[in-house]
């Protein structure tokens, strides 16, 4: 307040015009599924083809994804060092366009070649001097994601039908992603074929045989099972018989357990059996480290446990991170790692196909030899279809989408 030279009061009014202005709004969306204008790339090869549409599907539902030099959707992996790209006759019939032209995949050029080989000659989609180039994760794919309809040439936006590879068809002209958010996995074991199984000690009716070298072991289900062969000791088929879930079970001929976790096999035997070293073989799935072939479809691999952070694998799936990995790669944190087996009582649910079709976990590649006809139930040994179709054995992790 203010006053004039005779002690008057002189007041200050608040002066306006009425046109105002217009403050600009940066809020978007909402982060679980960003608003955008995201389109996968044209030139991703074809995965896993649905028989109802007839198309084929580029990225199956949880792929970690990224953006190419366009700013297109692509899997993530093909951002990781050392990436290759393959090129199958299913791509030349599908009308893939090839990245290192930009033009339609001849015959000529199936095959497996390094991203790095991308380097401007040939340059990315024909560009001469344009190095191929994919970022670091940006989410995930909430939903399968087809073939992309355009050429990725000067109309392909999506709306377009001069930009079609097919005038009339196109199925997904938009595609989004998911980030912040909760994602459920199988975790898909390795498989170590042909390991031996030495003799350790006998007492008390039980042999117990030395650890298997790979730990965690699998769960024995139908796509990851426990075998039992013979090597100096020639009565496998009768030794190994039934599973027990506790070694105090193993009571009569034939009755065997596995732990899990320490690896360790104890069978029943009326006498010292004598194998000693190389007394049997064992066939076995494990968490020790990444499978050497997955599914098309989404998953976890390694022995991870709640409180790992995890990062895109070369199959654009979840990965354990290191302590040398950057806040760049890890994209997110394991929360839960469950047993599914028979959880509700799934195994009781009777469904087609008892006993299953293709149940073990080479069946599951890349996914059509009847597992995706098996509805959850007995069909799938009491498991969800998400494990059954990726070969996994009996867990899911749940892994919560961080920096993402």
């Amino acid at each position: 307040m203010s006053f004039d030279s005779l002690g008057r009061y002189q007041p200050n009014h608040k002066t306006w015009d009425h046109v105002g202005n217009m403050i600009p709004v940066v809020e978007v969306s909402e982060g679980q599924r960003p608003y955008g204008e995201f389109k996968p790339a044209a030139w991703l090869p074809v995965q896993f083809r649905d028989k109802y549409y007839e198309i084929w599907y580029v990225m199956m539902p949880g792929k970690l994804v990224a953006c190419d030099n366009d700013g297109r959707i692509v899997p993530a992996q093909y951002g990781l060092s050392g990436a290759t790209v393959t090129y199958t006759t299913n791509d030349v019939e599908a009308g893939t366009i090839d990245v290192r032209t930009g033009a339609a995949l001849l015959v000529g050029d199936v095959g497996t070649f390094a991203v790095s080989t991308v380097d401007g000659s040939p340059g990315f989609m024909g560009r001469s001097g344009v190095v191929m180039a994919v970022s670091k994760p940006v989410g995930v794919t909430g939903y399968g994601v087809f073939q992309w309809a355009g050429d990725g040439g000067e109309f392909d936006d999506g709306f377009t039908p001069a930009g079609y590879r097919q005038h009339n068809f196109n199925m997904q002209h938009r595609i989004a992603i998911l980030c912040d958010y909760v994602l459920e996995l199988p975790l898909v074991p390795a498989t170590t074929t042909a390991a031996d199984l030495d003799q350790a000690s006998y007492a008390s009716n039980k042999v117990v045989f030395t650890a298997v070298a790979n730990k965690p072991v699998a769960t024995n289900t139908m796509r990851t099972p426990i075998t039992f062969a013979n090597y100096t000791l020639t009565d496998a088929s009768v030794r190994f018989v039934v599973q027990k879930q506790t070694v105090a079970e193993v009571l009569a001929l034939g009755d065997w357990h596995i732990d899990l976790v320490t690896g360790v096999v104890t069978a029943y035997a009326a006498s010292d059996p004598g194998g000693g070293a190389d007394a049997y073989r064992i066939t076995y799935s494990h968490y020790a480290a990444a499978p050497s072939a997955v599914s098309v479809f989404a998953s976890a691999v390694g022995n991870l446990v709640p409180g790992d952070f995890v990062k895109c694998d070369a199959n654009s799936n979840f990965a354990k991170a290191g302590g040398s990995d950057t806040f760049q790669d890890v994209v997110g944190q394991v929360l839960e790692v469950e047993n599914v087996l028979d959880k509700d009582a799934l195994g009781r649910v009777r469904t087609a196909y008892a006993a299953p079709l293709n149940t073990n976990s080479a069946g599951a590649l890349p996914g059509y030899a009847g597992q995706m006809d098996q509805m959850p139930g007995t069909a799938t040994g009491g498991v969800p279809d998400k494990v059954h179709y990726a070969g996994a054995a009996n867990l899911v992790v749940r892994v919560n989408l961080v920096s993402r």
